[in-house]
């Protein structure tokens, strides 16, 4: 069952790479909590619905990681700059239900259940990681944020 898991990310990987913010994916792994593996190895994470319940268990965990980055990234800002961020927060929600709910079909078996979920999961981490890098100081080094991220000047070598 680990194997079969392992390669799971992988390709959901594959399929919702975003260019905007190149998020390495082993990055995106080592956020998940070793319950979820444990979840997944269990008896009762080798159904389709056993996998959707622990990666159900594991978004709440990311999700509290999530608003934990996002309160930390407003602390200290105007509220003008703040409605821009929140803007941008209600944007990425709208963009990550719906781009995770266009990889489920009937259709397409229960693995596109499980991809859906996933899928959430794996947006959530990746904006995780992106607010953590979020620097609105353009006095700071370009290389402050991780490579592919919005904001980074390229250099000129």
């Amino acid at each position: 069952m680990k194997l079969a898991f392992l390669a799971l990310p992988a390709a959901i990987g594959a399929l919702t790479a975003t260019p905007a913010f190149a998020v390495d994916g082993a990055a995106v792994e080592a956020r998940y909590t070793p319950a979820l593996q444990a979840c997944l190895d269990s008896p009762e994470g080798s159904s389709t619905m056993g996998m959707i319940d622990c990666i159900g268990v594991e978004l709440k965990v990311q999700d509290a990681a999530l608003n934990v980055a996002y309160r930390a990234v407003i602390a200290d800002m105007t509220p003008d700059q703040k409605a821009g961020v929140q803007k941008a927060q209600r944007a990425w929600i709208a963009f990550r239900d719906a781009d995770c709910a266009a990889r489920y079909s009937p259709d397409w078996g229960t693995i596109s259940a499980i991809t859906a979920n996933m899928c959430v999961l794996q947006r959530t981490v990746e904006r995780t990681l992106e607010l953590e890098a979020f620097s609105p100081d353009w006095s700071a080094p370009a290389d402050s944020e991780p490579p592919g991220t919005v904001g980074t000047v390229p250099s000129r070598d």
